[in-house]
C-alpha cells in the first residue's frame, strides 16, 4: 500500500508504481492533503499515475485536525485490505499519517527518503521525518549521508541507501524540457529571469517572514516569475502583500506550475528562489543556482557543491545571490549521474521484495 497525498509525493510514486516489487501489486491511496487541480489531478495526468484505489479527501483541516482524519482513514483501509507492507514517501503530514495508520494496524512500514535531517525541530517536517523513521521497519535512504544521520540516532538496521529517486524522475524528464513550449509562451528569456516558490509554514505562516520575502522580490530589479501555492497566495492576499506584488513590473505572479514546467522553469532560470527541498534537489540536479529561503537544509550536499545558498530571508543576501547567478559564465553542466545505475526505483523495489 503506497500512501501519498502532496505534489512532491505524486511524482515519487510514478517510477515506484511502474516497478512494483516481484510477486507483488500496488496499492495506491491518495489522502487528499493537496486537492485543487493543479497541485493533484494535473500531476497523476502529467505523469500517467494511475487511479488511486482510494481517495480519502481530507482537504484542508488545522494540523492535527488533519492528522488525525487521515490516520484514522488510512487505518480504516489497512484493516480492511490487509497489505503486507505499508510504504509512505518523503515528510508531509501524509508520510506521518500513513506511519502512524500502519503502527497502529500492525503493518511493517518502510519509509522512501528516509534519513533526512535539518536538525530544526521548527519545522513539522523534520518532526514527520523523525517519527516515521522511529516507525519503520524498512528505512529506504536517499544517499549515504541520511544512513548516517540513522546511524546517529542508534537506528542501524532495516536501512538500506537505494539512491533519490527524484532525480530518476527530473532526470528522465530533462530532454523533454523544450524552452519553446515550456518557456517562451510565458513571455521569458531564458537565463533572463528568477524562479520563485514559497510553501513552507516557517514562512507562509509567519506575516513578518512573508512580508521580508515579498520585499526581497520587490526590491529585486530582475524578472522574477512566481507561481504561487494556494496557501501562499491566500497568506500574500491576507496580508496585503499580493498588490505589493503585482504591482512590481518585473514580478509575474502565476497559477501553481505542471510538474514539466516546473522544471522546465528551473533549468533555464538564471536562479532559483525556494523554500522547497524537492526544488533545491531539482535545481542541484539541473546545475542552477539556488536561494533558499531557510537558514539550514536537509540536503546540505547541495549546499556544500555550491550551487544552493541559504539566504534565510535576508534582502541583501537574496540580492548578492541574484546578482551573482546573472555574472555565472559556465554553461549549467547537469548532474544526471546522480541518478545511478540499476535506477532508484529498482533498487526499492528489490529491498521491498526482500523485506515482504
Amino acid at each position: 500500500m503506497l500512501v501519498v497525498g502532496a505534489r512532491p509525493q505524486f511524482v515519487k510514486a510514478a517510477p515506484l508504481l511502474a516497478r512494483p516489487p516481484e510477486g507483488a501489486a500496488w496499492l495506491l491511496v491518495h489522502t487528499g492533503q493537496h486537492y485543487d487541480y493543479e497541485m493533484s489531478a494535473a500531476f497523476f495526468a502529467e505523469l500517467a499515475i494511475p487511479e488511486p484505489a482510494y481517495n480519502l479527501e481530507v482537504g484542508p483541516l488545522a494540523p492535527a485536525a488533519q492528522l488525525a482524519a487521515m490516520t484514522g482513514r488510512l487505518a480504516d483501509v489497512v484493516e480492511k485490505e490487509t497489505p503486507a507492507a505499508v510504504v509512505v514517501v518523503g515528510d508531509t503530514t501524509s508520510t506521518l499519517a500513513g506511519a502512524l495508520a500502519a503502527s497502529l494496524s500492525g503493518v511493517p512500514l518502510a519509509h522512501v527518503e528516509a534519513g533526512m535531517r535539518s536538525y530544526d525541530w521548527a519545522m513539522p517536517e523534520e518532526r514527520n521525518r523523525v517519527l516515521t523513521d522511529r516507525l519503520a521497519a524498512l528505512r529506504l535512504c536517499p544517499h549515504d549521508d541520511a544512513a548516517a544521520n540513522l546511524a546517529r540516532e542508534g537506528i542501524a538496521e532495516g536501512v538500506a541507501v537505494v539512491g533519490d529517486v527524484m532525480y530518476e524522475v527530473a532526470a528522465a524528464a530533462y530532454p523533454k524540457l523544450d524552452v519553446v513550449k515550456y518557456i517562451t509562451p510565458l513571455g521569458l528569456e531564458p537565463g533572463r529571469y528568477a524562479y520563485v516558490t514559497c510553501h513552507r509554514q516557517e514562512n507562509v505562516d509567519v506575516p513578518e517572514r512573508l512580508a521580508a520575502v515579498a520585499s526581497a522580490l520587490v526590491e529585486l530589479n530582475f524578472p522574477v516569475y512566481f507561481p504561487a501555492h494556494p496557501r501562499t497566495a491566500k497568506a500574500l492576499q491576507a496580508g496585503g502583500l499580493w498588490g505589493r506584488l503585482e504591482a512590481a513590473p518585473h514580478v509575474r505572479l502565476a497559477e501553481p506550475a505542471t510538474y514539466y514546467a516546473s522544471l522546465a522553469l528551473i533549468r533555464y532560470a538564471a536562479a532559483v528562489i525556494t523554500d522547497s527541498g524537492g526544488v533545491q534537489r531539482e535545481a542541484y540536479l539541473y546545475d542552477v543556482p539556488a536561494l533558499t529561503l531557510r537558514d539550514r537544509t536537509e540536503w546540505p550536499e547541495t549546499v556544500a557543491a555550491g550551487v544552493n545558498r541559504l539566504v534565510d530571508v535576508d534582502l541583501e543576501a537574496v540580492r548578492v545571490g541574484v546578482a551573482a547567478a546573472r555574472a555565472r559564465r559556465e554553461r549549467p553542466s547537469p548532474r544526471l549521474e546522480l541518478v545511478g545505475e540499476p535506477v532508484p526505483s529498482a533498487r526499492i523495489a528489490e529491498a521491498l521484495e526482500v523485506f515482504i
